[in-house]
């Protein structure tokens, strides 16, 4: 009777992956990550002017991939600060690689579950924005509950990103797309749709090309962004 209840683990929106580091991103893990990396554990709050060493505004990328899109935002935009969360060690490695020949210093990358650190780690209203671009979108019905846009991480959303901050995100699949729209529409209370009410938002200029759009749009894959602004 007095047995503990047992600790239900959270739904995952990533499988973690066994990719190898190549002996480069091996070498950026050694050399870099020491002075881009954060080293974060859960319930530690994050000090980001300290991290960067100025108190610009700070926008976060959910799962970055390779990181060459998160790259090439820091590059366009020096007075800004980035903040990228990707579970899979290789395309941490890589992100290094592109701060590294990119010489950026406006950029710091994490190697952990995003949705735990925008819950545990980050202060309210302390991100100028957030993007998430092309998550997995779990396209079998019955994994629909791992999609990583879900009414737990709006709320997150909601808490960190200052008013007026913006949320965009980005994804080629139709259905996925539809519900993301569907949810911050339901959110008008605390998000306001910047395309206008149902519509979503043509391509920005200001969002990097990827290469898992290219090849998408090789595909007639049709990518829809949604950006939203915090109220």
């Amino acid at each position: 009777m007095n047995e503990p209840l047992p600790q239900h683990r959270p739904i995952r929106s990533f499988v973690l992956r066994r990719g190898r580091l190549t002996l480069a991103q091996a070498r950026a893990y050694d050399a870099l990550w020491p002075r881009f990396g954060i080293a974060w554990k859960p319930g530690e709050p994050l000090d980001l002017s300290a991290l960067f060493g100025n108190s610009n505004p700070v926008y976060l990328e959910i799962g970055f991939g390779n990181g060459e899109s998160l790259a090439e935002l820091a590059s366009r935009h020096p007075q800004r600060n980035y903040l990228g969360i990707e579970v899979h060690r290789p395309g941490v490695g890589h992100l290094l690689l592109e701060i590294e020949r990119r010489g950026l210093t406006n950029l710091r990358v994490c190697h952990h579950d995003a949705v735990e650190v925008l819950e545990q780690g980050l202060a309210r209203a302390s991100l100028a924005g957030v993007y998430l671009f092309f998550p997995d979108p779990w396209p079998k019905q019955r994994h629909h509950k791992r999609r990583i846009l879900q009414s737990r991480l709006l709320a997150s959303l909601a808490r960190v990103i200052r008013p007026d901050g913006i949320f965009h995100a980005a994804t080629d699949w139709e259905p996925y797309a539809r519900q993301m729209l569907a949810l911050l529409t339901n959110a008008d209370d605390l998000f306001v749709n910047l395309a206008g009410p149902g519509a979503f938002y043509p391509r920005p200029q200001t969002r990097p090309l990827t290469r898992f759009e290219q090849r998408g749009a090789r595909l007639g894959h049709q990518v829809r962004d949604l950006i939203f602004r915090r109220r």
